[in-house]
């Protein structure tokens, strides 16, 4: 596992590093660990890492942007943001940070994290469809949306859409329960892939909208905050 360390504190990266080492030796995961003092470094690095740990606010940088640009790269890794500034954490969420941790991290805390960061690796794995005739193997986390058409199923993607012999349902449950919600009676959304919500109207990571449904409302947005508790912010 390739885990990147991005603060420009020298004294935390070295803090959170030998709890990263014990960790993986703890579950026995081979990992190499960089440090970066800035984002500068961290973007001109050539490696794809699997976790990033970037603060959010820098001297010199700014690690929403660098979020920003790793995402407009294709990066689909785990960022992890870290900062004394909380009030910053819904911003965040059109980058699809995986956690938001605030300073000091409790050590219990980061450790459940990423146990359910490599649990949802297992989770978010690969789905097979038939298309066509043709079977195809699809990354459920990149999936942005599932689209009832009838009997079939429309798969949207950040780069295509899918065609599914499946319903709507049965890939629905294909899927990972903790972040695949339906809202409206033909759309399946992935939260991880929630951008906004304004009213009954969510806006998407691609730039989509898509309109919950009056039965579905209520029902999403308590179910979407407490997906944001468990999965984003670890106070």
């Amino acid at each position: 596992m390739q885990i990147a360390i991005c603060d420009d504190d020298s004294v935390f990266r070295e803090s959170l590093k030998a709890v990263l080492v014990d960790y993986c030796k703890d579950k026995r995961i081979a990992a190499d660990y960089f440090e970066f003092s800035d984002t500068d470094s961290l973007l001109k690095k050539e490696i794809l890492f699997d976790v990033i740990f970037l603060d959010f606010r820098f001297q010199n940088g700014n690690g929403m942007e660098a979020a920003k640009t790793l995402r407009s790269r294709n990066f689909t890794g785990c960022i992890i943001f870290i900062t004394g500034f909380p009030e910053f954490v819904y911003d965040s969420f059109e980058v699809q940070p995986f956690r938001f941790f605030v300073k000091p991290i409790d050590e219990a805390k980061l450790r459940s994290a990423l146990d359910q960061f490599l649990q949802s690796h297992r989770m978010m794995n690969h789905i097979v469809i038939n298309q066509d005739g043709e079977q195809i193997t699809l990354d459920a986390g990149k999936i942005l949306y599932l689209e009832g058409d009838g009997k079939y199923c429309l798969i949207r993607t950040n780069d295509e859409v899918y065609h599914s012999s499946k319903t709507l349902s049965q890939v629905q449950k294909m899927l990972p329960q903790h972040c695949f919600y339906r809202i409206h009676k033909s759309y399946v959304v992935n939260m991880y892939c929630v951008a906004s919500i304004h009213g009954s109207e969510l806006l998407l990571t691609n730039g989509e909208r898509a309109s919950i449904g009056r039965s579905h409302l209520s029902n999403f947005k308590k179910s979407y905050m407490e997906f944001v508790r468990n999965y984003y912010i670890q106070l």
